[in-house]
């Protein structure tokens, strides 16, 4: 035990924490993955929300209503969070690691979204996870799946089974930024097909991607799902635009 504490202290000197976001040395404990000015910009998605798919109240002190979306309609999940709003910090780091290919970033970043406890979500209520898939182009392209490797974080945190293969994206579709709420659900219906219906019949399912824009690749998601036979679908993002 002694050993290991001065080997320790003398890979922090040599090789110390850096924050996520600029890089700059982590000095204390709680600095876990960002620093003190960084983890300032970083805003929680803990409090008041509508308790399906998790859109922050910002003007509201009330917790247990539903937004007007889900009023409207319910989506084909029972329950969305995210760990921060889709902005500062958490936008640039995301970017890095999605798009600039930044993979120890995306390591870190799936780290910190293990360590958040989502709200009102218990993950021993279900029984699989399953990251939203990329389609076989645009994983050539890319290299990697991110919701893949955020899932995995989630796989070695909760000891839950994890399936890379049971949502196919058989559909390809253009890219979703810059359309609209209407323009994405109609770009991506009928993207997704289950390739296993019995591997999912009567589980609930944990979805898992970076980040909930509008929700409709996730719904699409979900709606695959359920219409294959699972009981129920959660949705948790790294991060949500507001």
């Amino acid at each position: 035990m002694i050993l290991q504490k001065i080997i320790k202290s003398i890979s922090d000197v040599i090789y110390p924490a850096r924050c996520v976001g600029c890089s700059d040395t982590l000095h204390h404990e709680k600095e876990k993955y960002f620093c003190g000015p960084c983890h300032e910009q970083i805003k929680y998605l803990n409090k008041s929300m509508c308790p399906v798919c998790g859109i922050a109240f910002l003007n509201s002190p009330a917790e247990s209503h539903l937004c007007g979306k889900c009023l409207e309609k319910s989506p084909y999940f029972t329950v969305a969070r995210a760990v921060a709003a889709y902005e500062n910090v958490i936008l640039e780091t995301i970017h890095r690691f999605k798009y600039g290919r930044d993979l120890s970033v995306g390591s870190i970043l799936a780290s910190f979204m293990a360590d958040f406890q989502f709200p009102d979500f218990d993950y021993r209520n279900y029984s699989l996870i399953v990251p939203v898939p990329l389609h076989v182009k645009k994983m050539r392209e890319r290299g990697f799946n991110q919701s893949v490797i955020l899932a995995q974080a989630l796989n070695k945190k909760w000891r839950l089974p994890l399936n890379y293969f049971l949502l196919k994206r058989s559909k390809f579709t253009l890219t979703q930024t810059g359309l609209d709420k209407k323009e994405r659900e109609k770009n991506i219906k009928g993207a997704f097909e289950v390739t296993s219906a019995k591997e999912i019949k009567d589980k609930n399912i944990i979805l898992i991607d970076d980040v909930y824009t509008t929700g409709a690749t996730l719904n699409e998601c979900a709606k695959t799902l359920r219409k294959a036979g699972a009981k129920d679908v959660a949705v948790l993002t790294l991060a949500r635009v507001l």
